[in-house]
Parts: structure tokens; C-alpha cells; sequence
């Protein structure tokens, strides 16, 4: 009787660690679409879940930060899949076997368009640095890029938005094109920039032109000055410099700008899921607009004034990768959550040189068809924020402007001859 009673009690305890440790899953709930975490339901939506995974597993570090300490509100929507260019897809099955990374030049070779590595693995020793090129190579971004209308606001956070010039932004692909011939010129060559301001009135005709090299060598950078009619070459150095009295560096254009051999060294975090945004509302600027709400889509009018928060987070998972910069870079260093499924960066974390915590950006975007039938992937807004001074920079675009391949378009439309007639 003894035996059978110690039993029962053993089997009842059992039992009940069983319960115990089920309860969390069983209880767990699936939290709706339109549901918004913010600092007032966090702890309370924390250990739910959304399409499977809790809300608090898809926040990083420094997104939650944001929620508790900073405004920011994450509306969950269900994920959706974004369709790849067929071109593009067949381009970058082609590099398969073919490009490699040259360990002594740190340069791709055998690459010729698309992703150069489109099947990463995480047990390659090289994987950080894969992932890396593929983004600055292989890009859903088309052979041109032509962004008539966006504005790059300045926002102080506790008086809101304090300026907002409005340019015009062209990227040409000289390498890497899908449509005709994969290079244009001797190969050197890897694409071009121009960038223009068009109001307000003391920075019209403001801008830069910038040819980048599929090489080591540094972009050649010029600047057009309005005040004296003249062009002024820029340093070597110049895409770690600040953007005027902006937040963000040249490099920190769509978080990462620079060529990847720039950078001394990158690591392999992990892979992890976070809620991103990647069908974005658009537009979410509308410059005819005077309202605050209609004009600024997604900003939500309260201090800080540059949160994002009226657009649409859905869970995506992402490579993590520390970036070490060289030595005369401003940042120790950046964390990039980078897109596994095609190449594209959704935040960003930057640390001082002395290992503090400075900026998050922050990049939406969404998929489209350009006239020519190419399916790309464009950038609807993006957030800048310097922690350290209270102080953000947030891009919008006018989305419904935006070319990608214009019919006609070459190389001379992006050029420094190109640059001068738009500062007269």
C-alpha cells in the first residue's frame, strides 16, 4: 500500500511538472493582423505569438528599446513573398561554381550579374563576407534607378521637422545590367550616381556625382557649388564623410555604401527572425499635401516625429553580420540585419569608437514592375537616428515618380556634365 501511494505521489508530481511546463505553449496566444506593439501592450503581447513565433523573438535588442523608450509602434501584418526577376534569378544560378572571393585582393571574380552567391551556407568560413557582396552586387535594383521626387528631412526630436529639401537621384549600372550586354565600357567601371537638390531655394542646383569601380580603387566623387558656379573634386576618403548637416554618412546610404573590401572584416552573428518591413505602404510622402497626416503617411506627429509608424512590420528572417570599419572610419563598427531570401538591408545599428551604441537606421521598401517588365525592389523611406544628439534624418520618396530602366537611358544622362547643367 506504501509502494502504490509513493507511486501515486511520484506519478502526480510528474504529472504536474508536465502541466507546468506545457502551460507557456499551450497559452501562448496568436496574436491577430492590425495588431500594434507599442510601450503600452509590449509586456503583454511579449510572449505571444504572430505566424508561429512570439513577438518578443523578433525583437532585437535595440528594436525593443525603441518601443519601451522611444515611441516607436510596430502594426503586424502576415508576411508575403516577394517575387524575383526571372532574369535576375537566372543570372545568379549562373555564378554558382563560377565567382569566388580572392582571398588575397578581397575582390569577387567570375561574377558578371545578379547575386554572385545566391546559395550561401552559414558553415562557409566566407559567408558574412558573401552576404555582404551579394548586396553590393546583386541588387534588385534594375540597370537604372531614376527617383525624381524625395526629400531627406532633418528631425529634431523634440521640435519635430526642421528642414526638407526636396532632390532627384539617379543610379546607372555599368556592370551587372540584364538587359542586352552584362558590361558597359571596359568593365572598369561599375556604376554611377547623381544626386541634385531642387528646393529649397538656398540649396537648388546643390549635388554630386559619383562613378563607383569594380575594383578596390575609391569612388571618384565630384560636387557642384551653386554660390560659385564651380565643380570641386572630393577626397578618397569621402564616403565615410558626413552628408552635410545630415545624420548619416555616404556609406550610410540604405544603411551600407560602401565597397566590401573597404571594410577590414565581417562576422556571422547568426540567422534570426525581426519584424520588418518589406511590402511597404507607398507612398508614405506626399509632397503636394499640407496636413501633417497627409503629407508625412507613415510618420506619426508626436515627438520624436521620425518614427514609421503607420506602415506595415511583418516577421522576416535576416542574416545577422557585424561589420568591422577601417580605423579613420567615424563608427567602431555596424550590426546589419540583412534579408535572406534576396539582398536587401532592413536595420542597422552604429557604434562609436568607443563601443557605444550612436544610430539605428532603418529602411523600408516594396516590390515592383518596372515599364520594361523587370521586377524590382525600391525603397518607400528610411530613418537615420542619432541617439546621441536627439536628432534623425528620414527619407521619404514620391514614389509614384519612380522609373526603373526609363526607355532610353545611358550612361551620359549620369555624369559630371549631368551634374553642372542641374546646378544651372
Amino acid at each position: 500500500m506504501t509502494t502504490m501511494t509513493a507511486k501515486c505521489k511520484t506519478l502526480t508530481a510528474l504529472l504536474g511538472m508536465t502541466l507546468s511546463l506545457a502551460l507557456p505553449i499551450a497559452f501562448a496566444a496568436e496574436v491577430p493582423e492590425g495588431t500594434v506593439i507599442s510601450a503600452a501592450n509590449i509586456d503583454k503581447f511579449k510572449n505571444d505569438t504572430f505566424e508561429g513565433k512570439t513577438i518578443g523573438s523578433m525583437l532585437t535588442e535595440k528594436m525593443e528599446w525603441r518601443i519601451r523608450n522611444n515611441g516607436w509602434k510596430l502594426p503586424l501584418f502576415h508576411s508575403k513573398e516577394i517575387a524575383l526577376d526571372p532574369h535576375w534569378v537566372k543570372a545568379s544560378q549562373a555564378n554558382i561554381g563560377r565567382a569566388k572571393i580572392n582571398p588575397q585582393t578581397r575582390q569577387v571574380e567570375g561574377w558578371e550579374a545578379g547575386q554572385p552567391f545566391p546559395n550561401v551556407e552559414m558553415s562557409d568560413p566566407q559567408v558574412a563576407e558573401k552576404v555582404i557582396w551579394n548586396w553590393h552586387l546583386g541588387q534588385l535594383k534594375g540597370d537604372v534607378a531614376k527617383v525624381p521626387v524625395w526629400t531627406q528631412m532633418l528631425v529634431d526630436g523634440k521640435k519635430g521637422i526642421h528642414a526638407e529639401p526636396v532632390a532627384e537621384f539617379t543610379r546607372y549600372a555599368s556592370k551587372g545590367r540584364l538587359s542586352g550586354k552584362a558590361t558597359e565600357g571596359d568593365g572598369k567601371e561599375l556604376g554611377r550616381q547623381l544626386l541634385y537638390f531642387k528646393e529649397p531655394s538656398d540649396m537648388k542646383g546643390l549635388g554630386t556625382f559619383n562613378i563607383m569601380y569594380d575594383s578596390a580603387q575609391v569612388n571618384d566623387a565630384w560636387v557642384y557649388i551653386p554660390a560659385v558656379r564651380r565643380v570641386r573634386r572630393l577626397s578618397g576618403g569621402a564616403w565615410m564623410d558626413p552628408i552635410g548637416s545630415s545624420d548619416q554618412l555616404q556609406d550610410d546610404l540604405e544603411i551600407f555604401n560602401a565597397r566590401p573590401s573597404w571594410y577590414p572584416s565581417y562576422k556571422m552573428l547568426g540567422k534570426r527572425w525581426v519584424l520588418a518591413v518589406a511590402n511597404s505602404k507607398h507612398p508614405l510622402w506626399n509632397p503636394h499635401a499640407k496636413k501633417f497626416e497627409e503629407r508625412y503617411i507613415a510618420l506619426e506627429n508626436a515627438a520624436p516625429f521620425w518614427n514609421m509608424n503607420n506602415d506595415r512590420f511583418e516577421p522576416r528572417e535576416v542574416y545577422v553580420i557585424e561589420a568591422t570599419t577601417p580605423n579613420e572610419h567615424p563608427y567602431s563598427k555596424k550590426i546589419l540585419y540583412v534579408e535572406t531570401k534576396y539582398p536587401r538591408i532592413y536595420y542597422g545599428e552604429a557604434y562609436n569608437r568607443k563601443g557605444e551604441f550612436w544610430k539605428f537606421m532603418e529602411f523600408h521598401s516594396y516590390p515592383a514592375k518596372a515599364d520594361d517588365g523587370f521586377l524590382d525592389v525600391r525603397t518607400s523611406g528610411g530613418a537615420i537616428i542619432d541617439f546621441q544628439r536627439n536628432h534623425a534624418t528620414v527619407f521619404l520618396t514620391d514614389t509614384p515618380t519612380w522609373k526603373t530602366n526609363p526607355a532610353g537611358s545611358k550612361a551620359s544622362d549620369v555624369s559630371l556634365n549631368a551634374l553642372e547643367a542641374a546646378g544651372r
